[in-house]
């Protein structure tokens, strides 16, 4: 196999794919790969062993180009997961089928765009940005496009089943964005069932619980309806445009109607581009290095109003939260695109209609979009504690007497009653639902520099070039309305996209069930042509014509003055900076003097001579003029027909202006005027032809598959999972490692240390709180039969008391209780199999009962998750520490340690050592003391550190919400909660992912029995 056009170009990228990923087969990081792989032809492959250990520079596909295949509907392990929690929940399951489930549309219908006019205040979706962010879809050949890449020939010999052509994997910005976690936020069946069932608990106000969840899911959406005045609703993801060949599902739903259909778009767009790289200052850049409300928002941002820090408190409470509302409460800009890098072309982004620009941050060379503030805007998650059927008319003493409900500081004492409105009401609590940001703020990690961007978006470096640095946009003939002649390109530093952690099972559903998922984002089979580039509005339209839109060249070339100036200025007055970018036009002179700029169009002459009308022309600006003076007009005019003019009447304020121009039959040039007095910025002007004008788009001919990106992102979970924990590639360094201490004998107890560490900035598990993690400790005899077990799930991931009966029903009862005294507590030794280590938070309701919704999280009463490395507690921190806008006295305390599992005086964390240093350890110790009279004829002793992103009891929680009324009687589930029985009860877990730990030389299962398996360590008796 040849490089093509990169010819020795070698990638040695720390999120490379890994050799210990194989299908079924034992690829080792080190001893167990065959040579012919490890030493390949140095013309296509590359290893790097700077540390020791591989980095293969391509990407490896276990399952070749074939997405995992869920269960058929007739398979014995359906039934079995239906009955079990049919048994464990108390509910009967409806009979479902695939065909007749409420499908999302595709993604080749999320089309969103400011119709080139960078001052609509229009977002625009992802799919505007494939278009030069994508692989190279128009290679042909062996040529493989930019940041695409070869996948190992070796490896792809040992598939099962080898793909007809040669594969190269996507690695390009939209490649790894489109099949991560963020992408498909939106579209993700466990958040949508639970979106569901919340406003199902929730009658009184659902569409405030839509448009709170999904303004996290799908900011771009939201943002896009509050704007306009509207709550974002989840049937709005069911929303696309007339004509669309989607099959509306809720027509008596009127926010699913073709109406909201822009917002339907941005809203399954998920985490979109513009989420992050629109964030940037209201009043422009640079960022002034101290307002961090940029990121973490305010009260005109936040949905709760004002007084958040005292709802987020008790009263009573000495602890001072943050005053920012987090909860995706970010400053953005539509039109603004933000880079990390200073020196680009922002000629390709203008004709887009976009205003590119440096993401500066004032007297730094570090320009903010690579600091971890932009994560921190949606990793800090703030959610209102809503008592159970709340309303105006419930009493705040009725809340008070179930036991849970307190008030916060913000609840006025002659309040006696709710509000009615959960969001607003000062005497409905709010709680950090999550707090990820917060915990790596307060580790080592923070003051090392290592950031979010180092694990989940790691850097590739490329061996010939300045490290890291690489074209990251693509240049062909299809995108000359967009880059003309201006093609020069900056090699820049390359951080993948891959915005991952590691819910694997989540993403299994992706790959399981993209039909019903609505994943496909291309038009037509085999091809890879951006679909935005083919709609029509799109493809008959020629890019902004405004070579200089936003005077970001600096200067004002091309304008004609008469009795008049225009200058390209930053400021001006001390007070009118620009609307856009760094500068903006001003015209001023003499009285009646003007500026023009003239289009020669003359290229299109044979089709605007068609017949007056079928071309048009749309146009306009961003006009400022000051208040008491009437405001110029600006004007359009063609050479052989009549003109358009554009009037500000809002004085005072940047206002965006637009319009529309019929072209006469034999206009040839077009001429835009500005009169003394305008400041305008984002200049645009754009040639609309007839449908059927311009050629379609076309493939080219490859000789080669490019490899579905959801494989891509798979690799990418794994890899994070156990090579590339700490952003470079080392088996050695998992994201969590299992230890176990030679076993030895202590009178009638063999005695065991397991030591696990969390190599991860954060917590482990993070995120959601509802994941889990625990410790499988099992005694083995010599045939490998498990004497002794401690931690074992049964087939579906409940934890057995001991060794799993053949049913599985020897759960613990822990396992579903909804007693906070019946948890598991956090052990420091184990002598039992009915104890197990389980690393959680886990939370209780307004009556004091556990709970996983959303919405009804009163307080915690166990977190003993594994602290990142550094971890500092507020004893040991001084009031005035500060880091990134936030006091890390104040975060520590939010994100301590607790535990009343054992009542009131309940030790258990802070008699642990781990957990109680003045700076963690990042690992937790246990022991296990098993009565050798159980474990007679024992020969090793294996410790497994099991992850659980959907545990048993959050899916059991569930059903009973969606099967169950408030009496307890059957009822029928929702259109998303189907989705989620069906895809739940159908998931193939038998997806052949193996890896091999380095401490042994058998491979292990990713997933196994609905855990994922992070590590293990077998310590034998001799």
């Amino acid at each position: 196999m040849k490089t093509g056009r990169h010819g020795k170009l070698r990638l040695s990228l720390a999120a490379a794919g890994a050799l210990s990923l194989a299908f079924g087969l034992a690829v080792g990081a080190c001893t167990s790969v065959d040579r012919s792989i490890v030493n390949p032809d140095p013309e296509t492959l590359a290893v790097s062993a700077s540390n020791g250990y591989l980095s293969p520079p391509y990407p490896v596909f276990p399952r070749g180009n074939t997405l995992m295949q869920s269960l058929p509907d007739s398979d014995s392990q359906v039934r079995q997961f239906l009955s079990f929690y049919g048994g464990v929940s108390g509910v009967s399951f409806p009979d479902l089928m695939r065909d007749l489930l409420v499908r999302l549309p595709n993604r080749n219908l999320d089309i969103a765009h400011n119709g080139l006019n960078v001052s609509s205040g229009d977002f625009n979706s992802s799919l505007v940005c494939q278009s030069c962010h994508d692989g190279d879809w128009k290679a042909s050949g062996t040529d493989v496009g930019n940041m695409m890449f070869w996948s190992q020939p070796s490896v792809q010999d040992l598939y099962p089943n080898p793909p007809p052509n040669s594969l190269a994997a996507n690695w390009s910005l939209f490649g790894d964005w489109s099949a991560s976690i963020k992408a498909l936020a939106a579209r993700d069946p466990i958040f949508l069932a639970q979106v569901e069932n919340t406003r199902n608990l929730s009658p009184n106000q659902p569409e405030q619980v839509d448009n709170l969840c999904l303004r996290c899911h799908s900011p771009l959406g939201q943002r896009q309806a509050q704007r306009d005045g509207n709550l974002f609703s989840h049937y709005m993801l069911y929303s696309t445009p007339t004509g669309s060949n989607y099959n509306n599902p809720f027509p008596e739903q009127p926010y699913a109607h073709s109406k909201y259909s822009v917002y339907g778009a941005l809203g399954r767009d998920g985490v979109s581009c513009s989420s992050c790289h629109s964030t940037s200052p209201a009043g422009g850049l640079p960022w002034n290095g101290t307002d961090y409300t940029v990121f973490y928002g305010s009260d005109t941002q936040s949905v709760y109003g004002s007084g958040v820090s005292n709802r987020l408190k008790d009263l009573g409470d000495t602890t001072q939260p943050p005053p920012f509302p987090f909860t995706s409460s970010m400053n953005t800009r539509p039109g603004t695109v933000v880079a990390p890098d200073s020196d680009l072309n922002i000629a390709p982004m203008a004709a887009a209609g976009l205003s590119l620009e440096t993401a500066t941050t004032q007297g730094s060379s570090q320009p903010y979009l690579r600091d971890a503030t932009i994560c921190g805007s949606c990793h800090v998650v703030v959610l209102p504690k809503v008592p159970d059927k709340y309303s105006s008319s419930l009493t705040i003493q009725q809340a008070l007497s179930r036991g849970g409900y307190s008030k916060p500081a913000s609840c006025p004492p002659s309040q006696t009653n709710f509000t009615g409105n959960f969001l607003t009401d000062p005497c409905v609590a709010l709680a950090y639902e999550q707090t990820t940001y917060f915990e790596w703020l307060n580790s080592s990690y923070a003051t090392q520099t290592a950031s979010c961007l180092t694990c989940h978006m790691q850097l590739g470096t490329q061996t010939d070039t300045t490290a890291g640095s690489l074209d990251v946009a693509q240049v062909n003939g299809d995108l000359t309305k967009f880059y003309g002649s201006d093609t020069g390109l900056t090699p820049r530093q390359y951080n993948r996209h891959t915005l991952l952690g590691i819910n694997l099972f989540v993403h299994e559903m992706f790959q399981q069930f993209p039909d019903i998922l609505g994943i496909e984002y291309y038009l037509k089979d085999g091809s890879l042509i951006p679909p935005y580039l083919q709609d029509l509005s799109i493809l008959n339209k020629t890019g902004n014509l405004v070579l200089n839109p936003g005077a970001e060249s600096g200067n004002a070339n091309g304008w004609v003055a008469e009795g008049s100036q225009i200058q390209a200025v930053r400021s001006e007055q001390g007070s009118i900076n620009p609307n856009h970018g760094q500068y903006f036009f001003t015209v001023g002179g003499n009285s009646g003097g003007k500026v023009t700029l003239s289009f020669d169009v003359s290229q299109y002459a044979d089709i605007i001579g068609q017949g007056d009308g079928t071309v048009s022309v749309t146009w306009g600006a961003a006009s400022y003029c000051s208040t008491g003076n009437p405001c110029p007009a600006l004007v359009l005019s063609q050479d052989s027909g009549g003109g358009s003019q554009l009037v500000n009447n809002t004085p005072g304020t940047w206002t965006a202006l637009q319009g529309a121009l019929s072209l006469s039959r034999g206009t040839r040039n077009l001429t835009l005027t500005l009169p003394n007095g305008s400041r305008v910025d984002d200049l645009f002007l754009a040639l609309q032809f007839p449908v059927g004008s311009v050629a379609s788009l076309k493939d080219a001919k490859r000789q080669y598959a490019v490899a579905q990106n959801l494989l891509n992102a798979e690799q990418s979970i794994l890899d994070l999972a156990v090579n590339t924990s700490k952003g470079e590639y080392n088996p050695k360094v998992p994201a969590m490692k299992a230890y176990v201490s030679p076993p030895t004998v202590s009178g009638s107890n063999l005695k065991v240390d397991v030591t696990l560490t969390n190599n991860v900035g954060h917590k482990f598990p993070s995120g959601a709180g509802f994941r889990r993690a625990f410790i499988q400790l099992e005694v083995l005899d010599g045939g490998g039969n498990v004497l002794w077990a401690s931690g074992q799930p049964n087939p579906w991931g409940a934890i057995c008391d001991g060794v799993c009966n053949s049913d599985g029903g020897n759960y613990l009862p822990s396992e579903f209780t909804t007693n906070p005294q019946a948890l598991q507590p956090h052990y420091q030794v184990i002598t039992r199999q009915s104890q197990a280590q389980i690393y959680e938070v886990r939370v209780v309701n307004d009556y004091n009962q556990l709970t996983s919704t959303e919405l009804q999280q009163f307080k915690v009463v166990k977190d003993n998750r594994i602290l990142p490395l550094g971890w500092v507690p507020p004893s040991s921190r001084k009031p005035s520490e500060q880091l990134l806008g936030l006091n890390l006295q104040q975060l520590a305390a939010l994100t301590e340690p607790e535990s009343s599992v054992l009542g009131n005086n309940d030790t258990s964390i802070t008699d642990d050592p781990d957990y109680t240093a003045a700076h963690a350890p990042g690992v937790d110790h246990i022991t296990y003391q098993i009565p050798l009279s159980a474990v007679s004829g024992w020969q090793s002793v294996r410790a497994r550190v099991n992850y659980q992103t959907i545990p048993p009891s959050y899916l059991s929680a569930r059903f009973k919400e969606a099967l169950l009324d408030g009496t307890g009687k059957p009822t029928t589930p929702g259109p998303a909660m189907s989705r989620m029985i069906y895809m739940t009860s159908r998931l193939n877990t038998q997806t052949g992912l193996k890896y091999t730990p380095t401490q042994q030389s058998q491979p292990v299962d990713f997933m196994n029995n609905w855990t994922m398996v992070l590590g293990e360590w077998t310590q034998s008796a001799n």
